[in-house]
């Protein structure tokens, strides 16, 4: 990807996880970015192939995050509170402004939709992603004993990011980790 593609796609992620997709128009990324809406189109056909490549750019690095954890050195509650505790500090940080997956499926709510499919794409990688910290604890099968605790799991997640973004408590971030250390033990 070239360095103007890249500085495009991260100055429209900034814009659409602040001020919406819808929001964010042509002009306001131009304005932003220095760059000419030439340019601009000359990288992307259109808009929405913009958000979709955005989309899938945040996709992609938040999935490298969840292969930084270290499997081996993380105790079972760790790894899976592991995303619960970067939750939490970007919520500290002041820079969480909800899902951008979810604020995506919402502002193009036809599930045909190309922006829509990226949002789903990345929620099914999320609950895979639960489903491996868990095999792994286990040492199970992907697919064995622990796919419905996952998705427990992955529904407190998603629920716990819904809720932030409408009230930003930690002590909601609190609660979330105290469940799924609960759920963890029930399943001892």
């Amino acid at each position: 990807m070239s360095k103007k593609k890249q500085q495009l796609i991260e100055i429209a992620l900034n814009l659409f996880m602040n001020e919406g997709f819808h929001a964010t128009g042509i002009d306001r990324i131009v304005e932003v970015s220095g760059i000419s809406k030439t340019t601009l189109y000359r990288h992307f056909e259109s808009k929405e192939i913009l958000i979709r490549d955005a989309l899938l750019v945040f996709s992609q690095r938040q999935q490298a995050g969840w292969q930084r954890d270290d499997y081996q050195l993380l105790s079972a509650e760790q790894l899976m509170l592991a995303r619960f505790d970067e939750l939490e500090a970007l919520v500290k940080s002041q820079h969480f402004s909800g899902c951008i997956f979810l604020n995506a499926s919402g502002e193009y709510p036809d599930e045909d939709n190309f922006i829509h499919k990226v949002a789903i794409a990345h929620k099914v990688a999320s609950l895979a992603e639960t489903k491996r910290r868990l095999a792994f604890i286990e040492d199970a099968d992907i697919e064995g004993s622990h796919t419905n605790l996952a998705s427990i799991i992955e529904l407190l997640y998603e629920g716990l990011v819904a809720r932030l973004q409408v009230q930003q408590d930690l002590g909601l971030i609190t609660t979330a980790k105290k469940a799924v250390a609960a759920l963890l033990k029930a399943k001892e």
